[in-house]
């Protein structure tokens, strides 16, 4: 039973999947130093059962604090940050292979081809919120963390 559950993981947790997410977050997102860091809130927030029945949409208004002050959005929010680092960093490694992304000189990112936007239906959501995910991230990286309670990648 736990190679059934082990195997179901690995298909959710999917690079080829998941990296969709990452590539539309930095699409619309403008490049500025050392924003690939803030690649690792993206599976955290738009995988998150909370945030997607919660956030329907995000606009220029909307900031950070709409999430950090709402507790079941933030409820165990470390714990799945750590949690997909790791994924995270394959995805970001997948779409730089791919030529989808680049990763500049100051750690910005720039997206060069969005032809891996195309996902699993059931992440329609998330990649929705993914894609205006970056309205909300105005502050700087640092800055990012700690409203988030990260002290350390």
């Amino acid at each position: 039973m736990s190679n059934f559950i082990e195997n179901i993981s690995v298909l959710q947790r999917n690079i080829f999947i998941l990296t969709p997410l990452i590539v539309s977050f930095y699409k619309n997102m403008k490049p500025r130093e050392k924003n690939i860091l803030l690649a690792y809130f993206v599976f955290p927030l738009v995988l998150n059962k909370n945030f997607t029945n919660k956030i329907k949409t995000i606009t220029i208004n909307s900031d950070m604090s709409r999430i950090t002050k709402d507790k079941d959005i933030m409820a165990g929010f470390e714990d799945r940050f750590y949690f997909y680092i790791d994924i995270t960093n394959k995805c970001l490694q997948y779409a730089i292979d791919c030529k989808y992304i680049k990763v500049n000189d100051n750690l910005s990112v720039s997206v060069l081809n969005t032809d891996c936007i195309v996902t699993e239906p059931n992440l329609k959501v998330s990649l929705n919120l993914s894609s205006q995910l970056h309205k909300m991230f105005t502050k700087d990286v640092v800055n990012t963390y700690y409203a988030f309670g990260i002290k350390e990648l």
